[in-house]
């Protein structure tokens, strides 16, 4: 019983959720290369957890609303437990390989053998490109003139004159670091089957019994300014992966109801806003906040995603919650245009391709919202500033 508990007792428990922290925290190593659908490290350590009962006693943990000291520490452990799997490939995990997943492999294949001969060869005509050739020399390019306005002069053999290029022997300047590209890095990743098979187990339990009472705590939590600073980032994570994995496995909007309202929509905006605007004025940390920014986003059209399939569902309750919640977002200017700012403000300097593409798909799904509530489920009436006629004088 948790308020029998001594004070050494719950401290000891905390640690043990940061020593599963600390040991799910570890990098895998590149050198061992594991290709997908084989067991690494990380795998080799949820196994272990499972085995050890460990991921039992973290949805006591989730489901007693009497362990919510530790509600922090338990999101935190989830994000690293499941930072390699893709929620909706977890979603459609089964004990049979589906027809799909069959050609999917057959296609990676057949795209490994395709390389391996294309390196192949391409070794093979590097050797015989060492040879020395018989058309070496000078050319003249005709109907071209130089600076000397001689007949162009080329000293290299030429296939096609497309392919000219005084530029070929030039140093070419090194961009600075502060100005290369913000390229993202990706850690998803198919892990092994059995592995695969009991995550998927854990997360549905989780959402059953655990989900919205962690959900609510933890946005307590970092509203109130109890936990540490910006441990939002691992809220918006669960929310953005619990969700798409509960609209992906069986859809119920009950089991992600604490986040499905118009209150979570402003909160991951407000977070958004903030993000953006940290990205100007801490430079120094600009990366981190672009990143965060980034898991913001993937949010904010998971929930709009959810809205989608809350209007596909066969229960009418369910459909008019999503027309009150788009009800009520749609009127307001700071959410109809908030993902258009972000996408005429990218900066490629400062945020990644991988957030170009996701902003892409968000404004792509609200801009279906909007034309369908607009068109079929109501009408948008547009509010006018009506301009007050002038007063007559008394004397006119």
């Amino acid at each position: 019983d948790p308020s029998e508990r001594s004070e050494d007792h719950s401290l000891t428990v905390e640690r043990i959720l940061l020593l599963i922290r600390n040991v799910l925290y570890a990098p895998a190593d590149p050198s061992e290369a594991r290709p997908d659908d084989d067991a690494n490290v990380h795998d080799q350590v949820l196994w272990a957890l499972r085995q050890s009962g460990t991921l039992d006693i973290l949805l006591y943990i989730g489901s007693a609303s009497a362990e919510r000291l530790y509600y922090m520490h338990l999101v935190e452990v989830l994000s690293l437990m499941l930072r390699e799997q893709n929620a909706g490939s977890l979603a459609e995990a089964a004990p049979q390989r589906s027809q799909a997943e069959k050609m999917r492999d057959e296609a990676e294949l057949l795209a490994i053998r395709h390389r391996e001969t294309s390196e192949k060869r391409r070794k093979v005509k590097g050797y015989g490109g060492a040879r020395h050739s018989s058309f070496g020399g000078t050319f003249v390019v005709q109907d071209m003139k130089s600076i000397s306005d001689n007949a162009l002069i080329y000293h290299k053999p030429l296939g096609k004159l497309d392919k000219l290029s005084f530029d070929v022997d030039k140093q070419k300047p090194k961009t600075p670091r502060h100005r290369m590209p913000f390229v993202a890095t990706s850690t998803e990743r198919r892990s092994a089957f059995a592995v695969r098979l009991f995550l998927k187990d854990f997360c549905s339990e989780f959402l059953n019994g655990a989900y919205n009472t962690v959900m609510n705590h933890v946005k307590d939590n970092v509203v109130r300014n109890r936990a540490q600073q910006h441990d939002e980032s691992y809220y918006l994570w669960a929310m953005r992966f619990f969700m798409e994995f509960n609209r992906k496995h069986r859809f119920e909007v009950k089991l992600v109801s604490e986040t499905t309202s118009v209150q979570t929509f402003h909160y991951v905006q407000q977070l958004s806003e903030n993000y953006y605007d940290l990205m100007s004025t801490c430079k120094k940390k600009l990366r981190l906040w672009s990143r965060r920014l980034h898991l913001a986003l993937l949010a904010y059209r998971e929930l709009f995603l959810t809205l989608c399939a809350m209007d596909r569902s066969t229960d009418e309750t369910v459909r008019d919650s999503s027309k009150v919640i788009k009800s009520n977002i749609l009127y307001v200017p700071e959410y109809r245009e908030f993902v258009l700012t972000l996408l005429v403000n990218y900066d490629e300097l400062k945020m990644s391709d991988a957030y170009l593409l996701d902003l892409i798909e968000t404004q792509h799904v609200f801009v279906k919202i909007f034309e369908k509530f607009c068109g079929h489920e109501g009408t948008l009436f547009v509010q006018k500033r009506i301009k007050g006629g002038r007063r007559k004088r008394k004397g006119q």
